[in-house]
């Protein structure tokens, strides 16, 4: 399909500064990858089933690839979401959803408020497979999501299903990154590229990194911080007479590993099974 490859996708959106994720939604749907994250469908909400009927689109089955935009908005320090979806979509039955939920749409154009206050979410289609969507306190954030000039990053994107890129710019703002992984996250600064991915390692899943850095002295001493915070992380845990636990944030950062290559630095981080079943049983859709 014209203009759906990750490079396609990902020209579309307001990068540069920006945490860039995508989701080979298909590749994880033929894994089961998709099923043990998201859960069974009987443990849906009934909110989301409700969404289901009435906009005709259910993620587990229409769609296809996402590709999501992540950066701080420089005029009100709050977090803004832009994506392109592909995927099947009945769009007059999204508008209508959106039109009979607060929302007004036209011309394809329509922002509905976000379950947060003072928030929007505006879509419109780029193409009848492509959906420009984003969340933001912008009512009108969707229009930056623009026909892309072309394939952005190249060859040098990720080859795995699941991945996130982060250039040095956005390594500066932590808010972009979850609680319990900023100091991670901040002795990456530097850094000139991060790449996360998530794939299958054996018989589990597991996080795998590859920092880019600009100096071997600076790969170096990245490659030992990062071994010195997760030494730091089991010794406190230790102290405190608790144990880490392999369904949480405690089991997955403790048992990381790190090397060095010239000036790359690469880390694992096994993903246990009760993980992604806390992530299943936690789950919830926004």
């Amino acid at each position: 399909m014209r203009g759906a490859s990750p490079e396609q996708m990902a020209a579309f959106l307001p990068t540069g500064d920006s945490l860039l994720l995508y989701l080979d939604i298909d590749a994880m749907r033929h894994s089961g990858l998709l099923d043990a994250i998201a859960g069974p469908k009987s443990e849906e909400d009934s909110d989301y089933r409700q969404f289901i009927d009435q906009s005709g689109f259910d993620y587990r089955d229409d769609l296809k690839a996402l590709a999501v935009a992540i950066r701080q908005n420089p005029a009100t320090h709050e977090r803004d979401e832009y994506a392109v979806a592909r995927g099947n979509f009945d769009w007059k039955r999204l508008e209508a959803y959106a039109q009979n939920h607060g929302g007004q749409c036209s011309g394809g154009f329509c922002r509905i408020p976000a379950s947060q206050p003072h928030r929007f979410i505006s879509f419109y289609p780029l193409r009848t497979h492509l959906m420009a969507i984003a969340v933001s306190g912008d009512q009108w954030a969707a229009l930056l999501i623009t026909h892309g000039p072309g394939p952005r990053g190249g060859s040098d994107l990720p080859t795995q299903p699941v991945w996130m890129l982060a250039p040095a710019a956005a390594l500066e703002s932590q808010d972009l990154f979850p609680e319990g992984t900023r100091a991670y996250a901040s002795a990456l600064k530097g850094a000139e590229r991060v790449a996360l991915t998530l794939g299958a390692q054996g018989d589990h899943l597991a996080l795998s990194l590859d920092v880019k850095c600009s100096t071997v002295d600076q790969a170096s001493a990245l490659n030992a911080h990062l071994e010195q915070l997760t030494d730091t992380l089991r010794k406190w845990i230790a102290r405190e007479h608790l144990r880490a636990n392999p369904g949480d944030l405690s089991g997955v950062l403790t048992s990381g590993s790190f090397r060095r290559e010239d000036r790359r630095v690469y880390g694992v981080w096994p993903l246990p099974k009760e993980f992604i079943h806390a992530l299943t049983d936690g789950g919830g859709s926004q």
